[in-house]
């Protein structure tokens, strides 16, 4: 049960269904999916978790409920019985707790029953009816609530929010676990100072930046938005991915750089007069 996450990577190398097609059909990262089959929840968005699970769990074939239900017993928030049941930890508690008034419970039920064989059988018929229809009407009226519940979440769409709005940058341990550099391609840095890089993109983009001595910091570029930064000796940023997006140092087009829906770090040196980009790509 600990290793559920196995068996779902199995059941999807089985079925050959691609982590990319995955991530095209779902939007969720390839970081996230990675992280989801080798059960590093720890590095996914708490908020939105469960909804990735739910998610990949529906794209190889897998009933969503049972792998959400492992889930919860991998991250200790549920346990399993004794005949392989999933039971909540309060339940345990309330059995306790209950066990401690059993007799008087029982002397309380033993006088009752002795009282009912006094009525009169007539009596007894009219209460047992009574009690028939009352929980009919209580088990009709749960089954309406139950339906309507049903119907409305069917009919609620489905939202997978981008990864690049809860994820952030991607980290470079997550780079260390999940991907290995691809190619790297380097050219002579020909702009004199004072340096300046601007970005611009046609889609939301997160990404982690550090120039000169400053301390690294995560900034959020907007759709249609764009960024300056300068900088004096180097500027180091990672990308999560670089689909739509444009550099420019000193006004003039980086051409160096490719469109990728993996990691990509840019790495300018003005000591070394270089310019560096180099590429990820998830590890297999």
């Amino acid at each position: 049960m600990s290793d559920f996450y196995k068996k779902l990577k199995s059941i999807r190398l089985e079925k050959e269904i691609d982590l990319e097609e995955i991530h095209k059909r779902t939007k969720i990262s390839l970081s996230a999916l990675n992280a989801i089959e080798k059960g590093k929840f720890d590095q996914l968005s708490y908020t939105y978790i469960r909804l990735f699970l739910k998610a990949y769990a529906l794209e190889i074939g897998v009933d969503p409920d049972e792998a959400l239900e492992e889930f919860e017993v991998f991250v200790g928030n549920k346990t399993v019985s004794k005949d392989n049941k999933i039971e909540d930890e309060p339940i345990k508690s309330s059995k306790i707790l209950f066990s401690s008034i059993k007799d008087e419970n029982q002397q309380k039920n033993e006088e009752k029953k002795a009282s009912l064989l006094k009525k009169p059988s007539l009596s007894i018929r009219t209460d047992i009816i009574k009690s028939i229809f009352i929980i009919l009407t209580l088990v009709f009226a749960i089954y309406i609530i139950l339906s309507i519940n049903e119907e409305f979440e069917a009919n609620k769409p489905k939202e997978f929010v981008s990864d690049f709005e809860e994820e952030g940058p991607i980290s470079d341990l997550t780079l260390k676990d999940s991907y290995v550099k691809i190619s790297e391609t380097k050219q002579a840095l020909k702009a004199v100072s004072p340096f300046s890089i601007t970005l611009t993109t046609d889609r939301r983009l997160w990404y982690e930046i550090k120039s000169d001595d400053l301390v690294k910091s995560e900034q959020v570029l907007p759709i249609g938005d764009n960024h300056l930064h300068r900088f004096e000796d180097k500027i180091n940023i990672k990308f999560n991915q670089t689909l739509g997006l444009n550099l420019y140092l000193n006004g003039n087009s980086l051409n160096i750089l490719k469109s990728s829906i993996y990691p990509v770090s840019l790495i300018i040196s003005v000591a070394d007069k270089t310019i560096s980009i180099q590429q990820y790509s998830p590890k297999k």
